[in-house]
């Protein structure tokens, strides 16, 4: 398999990704929130999850914090993880979670970790697939 035809691949697992994010404040005065993916479909977010959400981040914030929350998976050497990139993702998810665990001006999540935050978020996070070759 080519280059060209393995990007095309993930290409095709990330179109589920929103095409567009939106903020926090704004679906939470929505009584029916939902998202846009790449694919053209919509996406309902659970209000109850952005609760959740607005109890770990200052009500000032709420403008600039993004719905989805993207959890980016790769590989790291040997090991799948995922990465968290958005400095006000990492910080609701080191208040609401206890994940701490930072390289750079990146969280680093271990795929054991990930089952509680997707339980928690199921509607507000997606998964984003990052392969390097």
């Amino acid at each position: 398999m080519n280059e060209k035809t393995f990007e095309k691949m993930i290409e095709a697992l990330n179109r589920h990704l929103a095409a567009k994010s939106r903020t926090l404040k704004e679906m939470l005065g929505e009584e029916y929130p939902k998202i846009r993916a790449r694919d053209g479909n919509e996406y309902y977010v659970e209000k109850e999850e952005l609760k959740f959400i607005a109890n770990y981040v200052d009500e000032w914030d709420w403008d600039k914090f993004k719905i989805p929350i993207i959890l980016e998976m790769t590989d790291l050497g040997s090991e799948r993880v995922v990465y968290v990139r958005d400095k006000f993702h990492i910080n609701f998810i080191k208040k609401a979670f206890g994940y701490n665990r930072l390289v750079g001006d990146t969280l680093v999540i271990y795929m054991y970790e990930l089952p509680l935050i997707r339980k928690k978020l199921r509607t507000s996070t997606q998964l984003m697939f990052r392969v390097t070759l």
